[in-house]
């Protein structure tokens, strides 16, 4: 299998309709669509969901369900190859996840822990420095 996907995934919708196949053992249309609108608020065109899991289909990064004594598909389910597929994809994002993390992430000046938010500022020797905790800040301030 080649390293880049033959599948555009530059949407939201897509990137979603991929964490639904891959957290459930099968999925409908019919579910991706009510999930997409319940968590997400969005109204997906049944046509561009439908589209993309036959494309999905047509690469062999899924396969349908069959119901036993019926025609009606049960659901889709990730093959092996899908699953690897979904992994390179979410690789992907979380790389652009821990650049945009990284970004606002400030370092504790007394313990060296990486801040996101919630994190204690004390003014000190007139700079503003930040903290994990109040606790950090008396320690740091004390050792001056």
């Amino acid at each position: 299998m080649n390293e880049t996907p033959d599948i555009k995934v530059q949407s939201l919708t897509r990137f979603y309709i991929l964490l639904l196949l891959k957290s459930k053992n099968s999925i409908t249309g019919y579910q991706i669509l009510k999930s997409l609108e319940r968590d997400l608020g969005t109204t997906a065109s049944p046509t561009s969901v439908y589209d993309f899991l036959k494309d999905l289909k047509l690469n062999g990064y899924i396969e349908d369900l069959k119901k036993s004594k019926s025609e009606r598909s049960k659901g889709f389910k990730l093959t092996t190859a899908g699953k690897e597929f979904v992994d390179r994809i979410f690789s992907r994002f979380n790389n652009l996840i821990e650049i945009a993390i990284q970004s606002k992430l400030k370092i504790c000046a007394s313990c060296g822990v990486r801040l996101y938010e919630d994190y204690h500022t004390e003014l000190f020797e007139g700079k503003e420095l930040n903290f994990c905790c109040k606790h950090c800040a008396k320690a740091y301030i004390q050792s001056r």
